[in-house]
């Protein structure tokens, strides 16, 4: 009755302490309603799962406009199903979102606890302590918040280490084949558990002296093989779903973006070991490196595997991610799921060097019992990531108003101004597949998978647009530079990265290529700063690559006229407006140029 009576309290406390990272959460979420006067999400992609939810409650088809468009295009089915669950009780996409991510948020908290609690049996005030670390965590409480599968994944990943490090080998092939449907990187946890097990099963771990020593992997085989089998089962169910809708073993999403961001950043690895020990991590980071080392220790020394299993988590999916995805963005979304392994690590390491410190400065004291040394050391990181949260939430309103004053105003200006049957090709398909109501075509393969082997190519891309009887454009001007055509609608232009609406004529309409682009913003980066020669030449350089612009012969002009050069000033936006006739700043330029030579005469 005692220990059921301890454990009881101790369920109580966790409960609390998740409470606390809920109220935490729900705090952030108001002041971005507050700031903004409304929700939002911080990124585009939320909307991709709620589209394809929606029709699947209303069409029961996974497609991503109305039964017609059946693709693999989402990373998380298992995250799009319950959000099709979810419609059925609510139309409110922004609340099902919030209310899903959490709830898993919540969970995730709980199985962090219970796995740490696991890892340090004889410390449940220091597991508590712990859990509120992870409940603090200024990226946990973004992934909450940002409509995403995130949190779910982390959930899945949380369980099933924990069910492996209990032994639960019954339970953990479930839990581990649901993973694979939340996200494609599920394969490597289960590459590691299966190491994992297979080590277990030849060498064990060295008895406790204090405690039984659980069952090995090999011992439970028969009454586990039911459950492996249906982890084999989910995973083919997987695979066949996916390879039936779109002809891959893996979502459409995988490919696109590995082909899309192939050329990656350079400093990837800089970035991962900033994201992992930067700013409000930097205490705990140095604990996190005592922790990976007794990791590598404990798997030698004791046989113990579960914090060697964590560390092989953080290293594989950086590896896997260095190899085909490596961009480190939107708060690290794609590297959050190994910030817990990452935590937990240097929890254990805080816990040892507290051991260390009660050995050398209060060998003579109680506290070594109820490791008040340890829990002292884990308030310097709480502290930190409370205040880097206090950072998260006005970032977190931004992002979410940077992204409602482009891609949601954007799709509700189609929505209202663009005739039923339109059909909008664009890079960001979420919240204009969502909301405007129209035919969406992709130009980056999320949800089209025949544009992938096209990406990074102008010509494909143009001639797959006219097969899909693409009859608008809406893209970021720095994704996609489009020339030698008015815009129907654009975002302020006072801000970055502005959103821009245009017909589709494939005769005119004319994409400005990339390296293109980048030449001529920094030419207008020197003629802002009234450095016309080095804008001149830029721009000259510009033409020689990409002589269809009618903008860069527009910005030649300017620069000419800028630097005294009235002749060939006037005589490049002559030639713009030969590409485009409505050039409106052409014409208001070459307007001044008459008029103060009229002045002259």
């Amino acid at each position: 009755m005692t220990s059921n009576h301890a454990e009881r309290r101790e369920f109580a406390a966790a409960t609390l302490v998740i409470g606390v990272g809920v109220a935490r959460v729900c705090l952030v979420l108001w002041s971005s309603l507050k700031a903004n006067g409304g929700p939002g999400f911080p990124l585009d992609d939320p909307w991709i799962h709620l589209q394809f939810a929606r029709n699947l409650r209303e069409f029961g088809a996974f497609s991503y406009f109305r039964n017609e468009m059946v693709t693999a295009g989402s990373t998380s089915p298992l995250y799009t199903i319950l959000l099709s669950v979810g419609f059925f009780f609510t139309s409110n996409e922004m609340l099902l979102s919030y209310v899903l991510g959490i709830t898993f948020f919540a969970v995730s908290g709980l199985f962090f606890w219970l796995l740490l609690r696991r890892l340090v049996p004889d410390r449940p005030v220091f597991a508590l302590a712990g859990m509120l670390v992870f409940l603090l965590e200024p990226r946990m409480e973004w992934a909450a918040l940002s409509g995403m599968e995130t949190t779910l994944f982390i959930a899945g990943v949380l369980a099933s280490i924990y069910f492996f490090a209990a032994r639960e080998w019954r339970i953990l092939p479930v839990i581990l084949g649901m993973l694979l449907w939340i996200r494609p990187e599920g394969v490597v946890l289960i590459a590691i558990l299966g190491a994992g097990a297979v080590y277990g099963a030849y060498f064990g771990r060295r008895p406790h002296p204090e405690r039984p020593s659980p069952a090995a992997p090999g011992a439970l085989w028969p009454e586990s093989r039911l459950s492996i089998g249906l982890l084999l089962l989910i995973a083919a169910a997987y695979f066949i779903m996916n390879y039936s809708l779109s002809g891959s073993l893996f979502p459409n999403t995988y490919a696109a973006k590995i082909k899309f961001y192939a050329s990656g950043t350079p400093d990837f690895p800089a970035r991962v070991f900033a994201f992992l020990t930067g700013g409000h991590m930097t205490v705990l980071a140095i604990f996190g490196a005592i922790g990976a080392l007794m990791a590598l220790r404990d798997v030698v020394q004791t046989r113990r595997a579960e914090p060697f299993l964590l560390l092989c988590w953080i290293v594989l999916m950086f590896l896997a991610y260095w190899r085909n995805l490596p961009y480190l963005f939107q708060e690290g979304r794609y590297m959050m799921p190994v910030i817990p392994a990452f935590l937990i690590l240097g929890l254990l390491g805080a816990s040892s060097t507290g051991d260390f410190l009660q050995r050398r400065l209060f060998a003579k004291s109680g506290l070594r019992r109820y490791s008040l040394v340890s829990c002292a050391l884990v308030l310097v990181p709480i502290a930190q990531f409370f205040l880097g949260g206090e950072a998260m939430k006005v970032r977190y309103a931004e992002a979410c108003r940077y992204i409602s004053d482009r891609q949601v105003k954007t799709a509700h200006w189609l929505h209202d101004n663009l005739p039923g049957e339109a059909v909008v090709a664009t890079h960001d398909i979420g919240a204009i597949g969502f909301y405007s109501g129209r035919r969406v075509v992709d130009m980056v393969g999320l949800v089209s998978p025949e544009m992938i082997p096209n990406l990074h190519n102008l010509d494909s891309l143009r001639a797959f647009l006219v097969r899909k009887r693409v009859t608008h454009l809406a893209v970021l001007r720095n994704w996609f530079e489009v020339v030698n055509v008015n815009s129907l609608f654009r975002t302020d232009e006072a801000h970055p990265e502005i959103m821009e609406v245009f017909a589709f004529d494939p005769f005119r309409l004319h994409v400005v290529p990339g390296n293109v682009g980048a030449i001529e913003q920094l030419a207008l980066a020197y003629l802002a700063r009234g450095e016309s020669r080095t804008a001149i030449a830029l721009l000259t350089g510009a033409i020689r690559l990409d002589p269809l612009s009618s903008r860069i012969h527009m910005y030649l002009g300017l620069a000419l006229l800028s630097a005294g050069k009235t002749v060939e000033g006037e005589s490049s936006l002559r030639q713009s407006l030969e590409i485009q006739p409505t050039l409106l700043e052409a014409r208001a330029a070459l307007a001044q140029v008459e008029a103060a030579r009229g002045n002259r005469k």
